[in-house]
C-alpha cells in the first residue's frame, strides 16, 4: 500500500508536472502566437504608413504646388485675373510677350529719339540759316541807310548851294533898292 500511495503520489506529481509543462507550453505557444500576430500587425501598419508617406510624397512632387502649374491660379472671374495666394509666376509665353512688348517700346522710343534729334538738327539748321539771313539783311539795311544818308547829305549840300546862289542873286540883283520908312508909312492910313 505504501508503494501504491507512493507510486500514486509520484504519478500525481508527474501528472502535475506534465500538466504544468503542458500549461507552460500552451502559454508559450499562445504568447508566441500573440507576438507573431503583433509583429504582423506592426509590419502591416509600418507598410501602410510607408505607402501613405510615399503617396503623400508623390502627390507633393507631382502635384500643382511643386510643379508650379499656372492653371491653379486662374480665377473663376476671368482668364485675365489670378488668385494671388496660388499664383506661381508668369508662364514662358507671358514672359516672352512682355519681352516683345518691351522690345517694341524700346524701338518706338529710339525711333522717337531719332525723330526728335532730326527735328532738333533741322531746327538748328533753320535757325542758323535765319540768323545768316538776318545778318545779311542787317548789312543790306545798314548799306542802304548809309547810301540814303549819303544821298540826303549830297541833296542837302546841293540845296544849300542853290539856296546860297538864290540868296546871293536876290541880294545882288533883285534887292538893290531896300524899302524906306516912307514906303511902310503909306499902309493903314485910312479906314478903307
Amino acid at each position: 500500500r505504501r508503494s501504491s500511495v507512493l507510486s500514486s503520489g509520484i504519478n500525481a506529481e508527474y501528472g502535475e508536472e506534465d500538466c504544468r509543462r503542458n500549461l507552460n507550453m500552451a502559454t508559450k505557444n499562445y504568447n508566441e502566437a500573440l507576438s507573431a500576430e503583433r509583429k504582423a500587425r506592426e509590419a502591416l501598419d509600418k507598410q501602410k504608413e510607408q505607402d501613405d508617406n510615399f503617396t503623400e510624397l508623390s502627390n507633393q512632387v507631382f502635384g500643382d504646388t511643386l510643379t508650379e502649374n499656372p492653371g491653379v491660379a486662374q480665377s473663376s472671374f476671368g482668364a485675365h485675373r489670378v488668385i494671388p495666394d496660388r499664383w506661381k509666376g508668369m508662364s514662358a509665353e507671358q514672359k516672352a510677350e512682355i519681352q516683345r512688348t518691351r522690345d517694341l517700346q524700346k524701338e518706338e522710343k529710339q525711333r522717337m529719339r531719332d525723330e526728335e534729334k532730326e527735328l532738333y538738327n533741322e531746327y538748328e539748321r533753320t535757325a542758323l540759316l535765319q540768323a545768316q539771313k538776318a545778318i545779311l539783311m542787317e548789312r543790306e539795311k545798314n548799306r542802304n541807310a548809309a547810301e540814303l544818308e549819303k544821298s540826303i547829305a549830297e541833296e542837302n549840300m546841293r540845296l544849300s548851294q542853290e539856296q546860297r546862289a538864290n540868296l546871293t542873286r536876290l541880294n545882288k540883283e533883285i534887292y538893290t533898292n531896300p524899302p524906306t520908312n516912307d514906303y511902310f508909312a503909306q499902309f493903314n492910313t485910312s479906314t478903307r
